[in-house]
């Protein structure tokens, strides 16, 4: 049986990632997980090494050799020869991991789009009171919110492993399907599948709203943005901003 290769998406939400999932999982060799678990099985375990009765035996090697057949073992019964794990795999903590536990080097994939089209999508999908869109904002933002934790991972592999990091633009994967998803398989180096279709996509997670996805065709969904975003949200978060103008246009 051939060795799994396994690589991380850690996309901003709300750029595709559900889109990118249902395309690619229509390869019977290649796949890309829902949103995953292993990121934390992982930290558990870590922790455990400051349990007492760890400490007590203090028999690293065995523990390790549980730590590092996580990702192999979780995956071993899983058809896909390629596999894809969506999660904060770019943030410090959990590339760290990665690296200790010898699953490095490997490769990254981010989805992104511009700032304001994604805080709108959220707004669009959450419809909080207008007396709370400061807060609401600031909790998107923030260090721990879904889009604040997306960018220190993002940051962190800009700076740390950038030469091993695709970016997939929202916009290209809806004006340019295909191209995208040749340029996707070019740096997994993966075969191309060429059975790929990109009209009536199957759902791949419907427990979930904000999961569903146009299933007829792939396109950008065009609305006024600036009615859903204050337009000085963003002059609060400059070096965010800034970053997302350079990324995603």
């Amino acid at each position: 049986m051939k060795e799994k290769k396994i690589f991380y998406l850690n996309g901003f939400f709300r750029c595709g990632n559900t889109i990118l999932r249902s395309i690619i999982n229509q390869n019977p060799d290649f796949c890309i997980t829902s949103n995953s678990i292993v990121p934390e099985i992982i930290y558990s375990l870590i922790r455990l090494k400051e349990n007492d009765i760890f400490k007590e035996q203090n028999d690293h090697k065995s523990f390790d050799n549980v730590l590092k057949n996580v990702l192999n073992n979780y995956y071993s019964s899983w058809k896909q020869q390629y596999i894809i794990e969506q999660g904060p795999w770019g943030t410090s903590f959990n590339y760290n991991a990665l690296k200790e536990l010898g699953h490095l080097p490997s490769k990254f994939i981010f989805l992104i789009r511009p700032l304001d089209e994604i805080i709108a999508s959220w707004v669009r999908l959450d419809k909080p009171e207008k007396k709370d869109l400061e807060q609401y904002y600031s909790d998107l933002l923030g260090e721990h919110g879904r889009i604040g934790k997306s960018f220190l991972a993002f940051k962190h592999l800009l700076e740390n492993d950038k030469d091993n990091l695709l970016i997939i633009k929202y916009h290209d994967l809806c004006s340019n399907s295909n191209k995208t998803l040749k340029n996707l398989y070019n740096f997994l180096e993966i075969p191309f599948y060429k059975k790929h279709r990109f009209t009536n996509l199957d759902q791949v997670n419907t427990s979930f709203v904000q999961t569903t996805i146009r299933t007829n065709v792939i396109k950008k969904k065009k609305y006024d943005y600036k009615k859903y975003v204050n337009k000085n949200i963003l002059k609060n978060y400059i070096e965010i901003n800034e970053i997302f103008k350079k990324y995603s246009s």
